[in-house]
């Protein structure tokens, strides 16, 4: 058997629908589950494709959970099985031209980025990504007569946010749709002629991507990570062209704040990433129920997948479950959401000669230029040729004497000879001096010309890669032989799956088949156990049911989360808006604002800004230009380049531009201290000045009284009559405020407080110093 394949398998341009495929992998425990003593609930069954979810908790009252898949891997699986059983058929499919699409879902610290990277370094467990490029470059290295174009590209999602992570400081992307699909316009695309190119690419992007530390996870991915591969092939013998696109997606996974410890930055990380999976969960669910409306615009996540769920391509989803107790509730999430996504159907089409093809551009951009090379060179080569015969012009030669030996013929036609050179060579170079040079000048511009043009050309053919080279060097005919069976290998162990699980649905059938002619006991022994099995699912149905709805609850409770912290965030923005923005700026930006409804956001109108005149108003026209300046000046340049301002150097002629710093409306005052009367500040001049204390007592309380009074209307009396009549207080009020005057002297000698320190009955204690404000102290009327 050859080696070499003439070319790629063949198969039917269209397929019929087709589910997605999922697959479920258990990881391990980790040790910090081992160390604390978490049991194991799941139970996994590779020969059956069954996964079984066992309640520790409600052990008595719910029933085993049984879950059914294409394939089922346990924590024994190794990444070289997983990867020939069931990524190896979807990326031949996309080398003979399908869209295909691998995605692991699963809740954080499950492995996923495990299962589609591996580990560094170790080629044993290397992940469903670089193993995919092997597989693409040994296909690419064995198939003979076809010219390959590999373009590749690294984008993540983050925050709900577009990046390319091979242009980290590059702008936000958006996602469009045409009638082939979804794409993302201006994302950057690398040329790959080999493996350690797009390994180095991958490698580049994990650099770039967003990733963080949670109580789960070490090194948790905070964002949706998709690596596009797209592969044009051309038949050079039929000239037909096929583009197959591979999508390698690693998605964040889903949380729960309370077990992860997120907060602030995480916080907001995490509730981006679960309003994703919720809209990606809502999307399988409406396809699952063969809904009319797919809600794909809910998130960028789903837009981008749009194709590969219900769409043109061939999809596998790898659901990773965690095996202990403690996540028991994400696993039973997982496990549902994966077993509504084997209803969903595709239907793949073989993309055959499209219209936006690199391969065929590439194909008559080079033909074109060979076209433009090929008289050039032959009408240089002709040139030269003239020129050398312009440069030797042979004289007419006598003939040799006769009579002569031959030696001395030769000698005589060497000396004529000699003396013909001498003769032409002047001659000629006086001659063709001036076609000498200008022939030069042209040759060198088109020899320059030519070298770019071949430089151009080398280029593009460097971009091609041609099939069939370099196979007996990398893979020998035996390991192709061996590539085959593990192929056929897989498929039937695919077919055994299918068959076995046909055979249990078959078997409560064929038991009642088998024991319908049996004596009434033996009937009545059968419905009895009928019974007991159909009030069994009736149990676990109604345990899903309970099951849906508090997953539902709390579904609704975190939307309304996010909520509240969108309309918590909207509200700030608001209040910044409304106190640091000036009126009319603001309502600029509301007339210039606008909503996208194919994006769903709002977005500003490119409209140039107007002007303001003179006046602070701003004009809707442009002032008209100057007609005899040098360049178009307006007649307010002018006035202010006559000007001596400090602005003046701004309207010059020369290329000095000026900015003047734009300061904002004052929304503040400054404060002033309030105005007090004249006779106001009296009575607070009387007041406070040192002398003794005033102790108040109940005994003295009239005394005191006739006192305060008198100090009054004596400063009232002393000033003015206007100040006097309009602000004096009244007597009681004043009384009635001395009640907390402060006594630093208590206790002096004298006093009541003499002898023992204590205050006597009737007295008042003190507790503040009294305000310095008369209002305070009860001094004038409130």
């Amino acid at each position: 058997m050859s080696a070499k394949s003439r070319r790629p398998g063949t198969a039917n341009s269209q397929t019929p629908n087709e589910c997605v495929q999922v697959v479920v992998r258990c990881r391990p425990l980790s040790n910090r589950e081992i160390s604390e003593g978490s049991p194991e609930v799941v139970n996994v069954y590779p020969n059956r494709g069954v996964v079984e979810l066992q309640n520790l908790v409600d052990a008595n009252k719910e029933q085993r959970k049984i879950f059914t898949y294409d394939a089922a891997y346990d924590a024994t699986a190794c990444q070289t099985t997983i990867y020939h059983e069931v990524v190896f058929p979807l990326v031949s499919s996309v080398l003979e031209g399908f869209n295909g699409c691998i995605f692991a879902y699963g809740q954080t610290g499950t492995g996923k980025t495990f299962t589609m990277e591996g580990a560094r370094g170790n080629d044993k467990l290397m992940g469903i990504i670089p193993r995919t490029f092997e597989q693409i470059w040994l296909h690419i290295n064995r198939t003979e007569n076809f010219q390959f174009l590999v373009d590749v590209s690294y984008l993540e999602i983050y925050m709900e946010e577009l990046r390319d992570l091979l242009k980290p400081n590059s702008k936000h992307l958006e996602v469009r749709e045409r009638g082939s699909g979804v794409y993302v316009p201006n994302l950057h695309a690398i040329n790959c002629k080999s493996v350690d190119d797009m390994m180095n690419i991958m490698k580049v992007g994990n650099k770039n991507r967003t990733v963080g530390f949670t109580n789960m996870n070490e090194h948790s991915s905070r964002s949706h990570a998709i690596f596009m591969i797209k592969i044009e092939m051309c038949d050079t013998e039929t000239n037909t062209i096929k583009v197959g696109k591979l999508n390698l997606i690693d998605l964040a996974g889903s949380e729960r704040q309370s077990k992860t410890g997120a907060s602030a930055e995480r916080l907001k990380e995490a509730s981006k990433i679960n309003l994703a999976l919720s809209s990606l969960g809502n999307v399988i669910s409406a396809l699952a129920e063969r809904s009319p409306h797919v809600p794909y615009r809910d998130s960028k996540l789903t837009r981008l997948l749009q194709d590969s769920l219900g769409g043109n391509s061939k999809t596998i989803m790898i659901a990773n479950i965690g095996p202990s107790n403690y996540n028991y509730n994400e696993t039973l999430t997982t496990l549902r959401y994966a077993q509504r996504a084997k209803n969903i159907q595709n239907q793949p089409i073989k993309n055959e000669d499209p219209q936006d093809a690199k391969l065929k551009e590439y194909q008559e951009e080079i033909e074109r230029l060979k076209r433009l090379i090929a008289p050039q060179q032959q009408q240089r080569s002709e040139k030269l040729a003239a020129a050398a015969k312009k440069r030797v012009k042979k004289p007419k030669r006598e003939p040799v004497p006769a009579g002569l030996t031959q030696e001395q013929q030769q000698q005589a036609e060497e000396e004529r000879g000699d003396s013909e050179i001498e003769q032409s060579e002047p001659e000629s170079d006086k001659e063709n001096e001036a076609e000498v040079a200008k022939s030069n000048e042209q040759l060198e511009r088109e020899r320059v010309e030519n070298a770019k043009l071949a430089a151009k050309l080398a280029e593009l053919e460097g971009q091609l890669v041609r099939g069939g080279k370099n196979l007996l060097d990398t893979y020998s005919e035996r390991q192709i032989e061996l590539e085959k069976k593990l192929v056929e290998i897989a498929e039937r162990k695919k077919r055994e799956i299918e068959i076995q699980q046909q055979l249990e649905l078959q078997e409560e059938t064929t038991l009642e088949i088998r024991e319908r002619n049996v004596s009434l006991e033996q009937e009545v022994e059968l419905k009895k156990r009928k019974l007991s099995k159909c009030y069994a699912k009736y149990l676990a149905l109604q345990q899903e049911l309970n099951d849906c709805k508090h997953d539902h609850n709390q579904d609704l409770r975190e939307l309304e989360m996010a909520q509240n912290e969108l309309v918590k965030e909207l509200k700030r923005q608001l209040l910044i808006i409304d106190n640091f923005v000036p009126i009319e700026v603001k309502q600029r930006l509301y007339t210039q604002a606008k909503y996208d409804e194919e994006q769903e956001e709002w977005k500003f109108a490119s409209l140039p800004l107007p002007l303001p005149n003179a006046d602070g108003k701003f004009s809707s026209k442009r002032p008209v230009s100057h007609p005899q300046r040098r360049r178009p000046t307006s007649e307010h340049a002018l006035q202010e380049a006559k000007s001596h301002s400090a602005s003046a150097l701004r309207f010059k002629s020369e290329n000095i531009v000026s900015y003047e710093l734009e300061m904002p409306c004052r929304t503040t005052q400054e404060y002033r201290t309030p105005k007090v009367s004249a006779s106001l500040q009296a009575v607070l001049a009387q007041a406070m000045q040192t002398g003794d204390d005033i102790d108040i007592v109940d005994s003295h309380t009239n005394s005191l009284r006739h006192r305060l009074e008198n100090i009054i209307n004596g400063n009232a009396n002393a000033g003015s009559g206007t100040a006097a009549a309009g602000n004096a207080p009244a007597a009681p009020a004043a009384v009635n405020g001395v009640r907390n005057v402060k006594s630093s002297r208590i206790g002096q000698p004298g006093s009541a407080l003499d002898s023992n320190r204590r205050p006597p009955t009737g007295r008042v204690q003190p507790k503040k110093p009294a305000s310095a404000y008369p209002k305070a102290r009860g001094l004038v009327n409130k």
